[in-house]
């Protein structure tokens, strides 16, 4: 029984002893967990903020690539254009078709400097009977197919055909200047009448010439 009582009381008391306490873990140099945290967000949030801009830039270095590659087509266009317009500019233009019709060639001339080409037309049959290049002249010196004196036509030639030379035989030459010296003297501003007389000196010429322009269709 003494032994029983013994036995007892060496377990109480090993019970009752204390136990010693695990120390929390700690980081090292007493740095703050959380500061560690928040500068590691930081850190993130730089880098994508990094990212974002090198992303922006490289999207920019595009555009302009784009922008560079979009000039240098358009000059290259630009140039064909020129190109193309050189050309042509060397290119005699036929206007005259079929042979012998001269419609185009009087409507053509009309546009450009306002003068009805039913009046072109008119002067060209009374002055040649509507003859193509030739170099038939007057008693009086009137040379090609509307008739002009040499002086008179250089003060007004055009080049009608584009071939680079204004001559008084050809009568794409020769039907444009003709419209170019009566719009100066008064067609494109509805003076006709004053507009031929200047071209012949004759009321009878310009009876004519109104009279077979009526029967082209001229109302004026």
């Amino acid at each position: 029984m003494r032994n029983k009582i013994i036995a007892i009381v060496m377990l109480a008391s090993t019970l009752a002893s204390p136990v010693t306490a695990v120390a929390e873990p700690t980081i090292e140099n007493g740095t703050d967990a959380t500061k560690v945290i928040t500068n590691v967000h930081k850190a993130i949030e730089i880098e994508k903020t990094l990212t974002k801009e090198q992303i922006a830039q490289k999207q920019i270095e595009e555009n302009l690539k784009k922008i560079e590659e979009e000039k240098r087509l358009i000059a290259e266009e630009a140039a064909r254009v020129a190109e193309a317009a050189r050309i042509a500019a060397t290119r005699k233009v036929t206007i005259v078709t079929p042979k012998g019709d001269f419609t185009a060639l009087y409507a053509a001339a009309g546009s450009r400097f306002g003068v009805s080409p039913a009046i072109l037309a008119a002067v060209h049959y009374v002055e040649t009977g509507q003859r193509g290049d030739t170099t038939v002249a007057s008693y009086a010196g009137a040379q090609g197919p509307m008739q002009f004196m040499p002086a008179t036509f250089r003060a007004y030639a055009v080049d009608g055909d584009g071939d680079g030379v204004a001559r008084i035989n050809d009568v794409h030459d020769a039907v444009f200047t003709a419209a170019r010296y009566l719009a100066a003297n008064g067609a494109a501003s509805g003076n006709v009448t004053g507009a031929l007389y200047r071209y012949n000196h004759s009321n009878a010429y310009v009876n004519k010439v109104l009279g077979i322009a009526r029967g082209f269709g001229y109302n004026g």
